[in-house]
């Protein structure tokens, strides 16, 4: 059946049918990690952005202080405190988080431990700014203190998921330098 068989030609065929199929393969696969580092480059730019932004405005000082002073009065000197003059307004628009709502259907594209806390930030930052923008508890004014140290609490933590997200990542090779130290 295979007696007289040119296998030299039919092994060149073979190398040019794999050769063919493969470097489409192999540009899809660039292409794909092009888009993931892209899109984490573009998310986590914006995390620190963010970052940077709440920590050169002291939100969080600010909220604490505040929550304290409240914390510290008496339920009659609440009673006589004018609630719009503890307002804590932002002017934090609907478009604070542009590149993640922009590559919310591309997250797919990350891990799914980064993909995660790239979410939980943002719903942490979105709940902030709920309670900090027009119509907001905060903003409308409390004498609440518990209001003000839940919206830090949140704050914080997304502070610490941001913190934790923009954090150099190590090497292949240093992750496994610092295995075998331990």
């Amino acid at each position: 059946m295979f007696e007289g068989t040119n296998w030299t030609t039919v092994f060149v065929a073979l190398a040019t049918g794999g050769t063919a199929a493969c470097g489409p393969l192999l540009l899809w696969s660039r292409q794909v990690k092009r888009e993931r580092e892209s899109v984490r480059a573009s998310l986590l730019a914006e995390v620190s952005a963010l970052l940077e932004m709440v920590e050169r405005r002291n939100y969080v000082r600010d909220l604490r202080a505040t929550e304290a002073h409240l914390k510290a009065l008496s339920p009659d000197q609440l009673k006589l405190i004018n609630t719009e003059e503890f307002g804590f307004a932002l002017p934090a628009g609907e478009n604070y988080n542009r590149v993640y709502q922009a590559n919310v259907s591309r997250l797919g594209v990350l891990s799914a431990a980064e993909a995660t806390q790239i979410v939980r930030f943002h719903q942490l930052a979105d709940s902030v700014r709920a309670d900090v923008s027009s119509g907001g508890v905060l903003a409308i004014g409390s004498v609440d203190h518990e209001s003000y140290g839940e919206t830090a609490g949140i704050l914080e933590a997304a502070i610490e998921i941001g913190t934790q997200l923009i954090k150099p990542r190590l090497s292949r090779w240093q992750r496994m330098k610092n295995r075998f130290k331990k």
